[in-house]
């Protein structure tokens, strides 16, 4: 029967699952950051994705495979995302505040769409390009919709630093599918990226010298978020191997708008306007736009 569905229509669905599924990680971050240090909570959230996919890993992993060329696409996915694109967006929001490093952080796809016709040979045309437009754009007003109001002012090359942060994360999704088109492996691209992650956010631990924390519910929420981010993860590969970048990319983009709703709907945190509600219908038109591309 979905061999009857379009392959589109099958990446675009999981891409905007994956979506509501980092909406959900957000919130219960949102529980465990009361309990511990985001830094330390990063790294167990990542330790936990990690550590459950190698135990599942003799269901899926052939040992082989990890000495191909497409493992490196995952390894370097991992080099720069969680690790690096977390750093940067963490020094964003100190400096510049949370709701411009959000909306600039949402240009991500354009960044990702501009490498897959580069290097993968992705062909964009005007009704997606138009899609994802509309889709950042909306995203980028929920985000000052959602920004508190300041009177703070921060030097004009910190605009660098979300910005720095949406360029990982597009990165990622090109090379991520590089390797799926060579190994169609989404646990195995889960696997390498996230113990790459690990091993990067674990030595910025003993560079520091930072002790981890007592034992405290922190570590059971991040452990949640793990697992949770790692269903995430998994779902973003098996989309990207099913479907486009220019497509996948800008649909996992509107992980904000399921944050919002879940917030609203679920966690009773969010509050949502008419302004808000128009941001939203924007962003569902330019996601219906970029499935019937």
């Amino acid at each position: 029967m979905l061999s009857l569905i379009d392959p589109v229509i099958i990446a675009a669905a999981i891409a905007l699952a994956v979506s509501v599924n980092f909406g959900l990680a957000s919130h219960v971050q949102h529980i465990a950051v009361d309990h511990m240090d985001a830094g330390t909570g990063t790294l167990v959230n990542i330790a936990t994705t990690a550590l459950i996919l190698a135990a599942l890993s003799p269901l899926y992993l052939v040992p082989e495979s990890l000495l191909t060329i497409p493992v490196a696409y995952f390894v370097a996915a991992g080099l720069i995302v969680p690790s690096l694109s977390i750093t940067v967006s963490t020094m964003s929001v100190k400096i510049i505040g949370p709701g411009l490093t959000a909306g600039l952080a949402a240009t991500s796809p354009i960044f990702a769409m501009v490498i897959a016709v580069l290097f993968l040979g992705e062909i964009v045309t005007a009704q997606i390009l138009l899609g994802t437009l509309i889709v950042i754009a909306g995203v980028m007003l929920i985000a000052g919709l959602r920004s508190r109001s300041t009177t703070s002012t921060w030097p004009l090359w910190a605009i660098a630093l979300p910005l720095v942060a949406a360029l990982t994360r597009g990165i990622s999704h090109p090379m991520m599918k590089l390797g799926l088109t060579g190994l169609p492996s989404p646990m195995t691209a889960a696997l390498v990226s996230s113990s790459v992650s690990l091993v990067v956010l674990g030595l910025v631990r003993l560079g520091t010298r930072r002790r981890l924390p007592a034992w405290n519910r922190g570590y059971l929420w991040f452990a949640l978020c793990g697992i949770i981010n790692g269903v995430g993860i998994v779902g973003m590969g098996i989309a990207l191997s099913i479907g486009s970048v220019i497509v996948v990319s800008p649909l996992i983009a509107t992980t904000p708008v399921f944050t919002l709703l879940l917030g609203y709907l679920v966690f009773r945190r969010e509050t949502i306007t008419w302004p808000t509600v128009a941001a939203i219908v924007l962003i569902f038109a330019g996601c219906v736009l970029i499935i019937l591309r």
